[in-house]
């Protein structure tokens, strides 16, 4: 089989270069600081079926591992690079989803000056203020950048920059991949432009998940494992990622 490159096959995604400048800076700046700095994939990859998508192939994950490392990263002092699923599990936040606190927030009184009061009974959202202030404190100083994801193209040319951007780091920058990516793809060469129609017979991946390994080893990222429960258990011990 002939040597591919995944990134090359998919047109690069909208907002991929102003993304590929902000992580470039963001690692620049932490690496200044003689910080080590970790990328942290997180969520499952979309694969378009058709060239005007249609249908998809999607690799569900809730995220829920990535983000808690990506808060166990962030306490031990690392510069964290969240490269996630967008409305997948976020750090902090995915311990309160939206039906705990519209239950349990309360406005405190009539909005004075453009500011929103609100109240809660503490054991009503336990841990709640101790989440909020760990992620203010991270976005002040800086250490946390989240970039969102949704295609495996997406995915592909922004964890591509991003190693180009950690790059400079050498042993200072760490790299986490609990994504979940995609087994298959279909090529864009390959693709329909329209919907494919169920009289066409069954559908048939083109390219299987060594490719996208033989990628990120010619890139130099080092995937450590390809599925998610070992990159958890060789990256942080068990003990140390709670994802409950």
């Amino acid at each position: 089989m002939a040597e591919m490159d995944p990134v090359a096959e998919f047109p690069q995604p909208p907002g991929a270069a102003r993304w590929a400048e902000v992580m470039a800076r963001f690692a620049a700046r932490l690496g200044a600081q003689g910080r080590r700095v970790v990328l942290v994939t997180s969520g499952g990859t979309k694969v378009p079926l058709e060239a005007r998508p249609v249908r998809f192939l999607d690799n569900f994950s809730s995220g829920r591992r990535g983000a808690t490392s990506a808060e166990v990263f962030l306490a031990a002092g690392y510069g964290v690079l969240f490269l996630y699923r967008a409305r997948s599990a976020f750090p902090y936040a995915h311990r309160f989803p939206p039906q705990t606190w519209l239950s349990a927030l309360r406005p405190s009184g009539p909005a004075l000056s453009g500011l929103l009061s609100l109240e809660a009974e503490e054991n009503a959202l336990p841990g709640f203020a101790a989440a909020l202030r760990c992620y203010q404190e991270a976005a002040a100083a800086g250490t946390f950048l989240a970039v969102e994801f949704t295609t495996l193209a997406d995915y592909l040319h922004l964890l591509q920059a991003a190693a180009q951007a950690l790059n400079p780091l050498g042993p200072s920058a760490m790299f986490y991949l609990a994504a979940a990516v995609s087994d298959f793809y279909v090529p864009v060469s390959e693709m329909p432009e329209h919907k494919i129609q169920s009289s066409g017979g069954p559908l048939q991946g083109k390219v299987q998940l060594e490719d996208i390994l033989h990628h990120l080893e010619k890139e130099e990222i080092d995937p450590v494992a390809n599925t998610e429960e070992q990159l958890c258990l060789v990256l942080i011990p068990a003990s140390t990622v709670k994802t409950g």
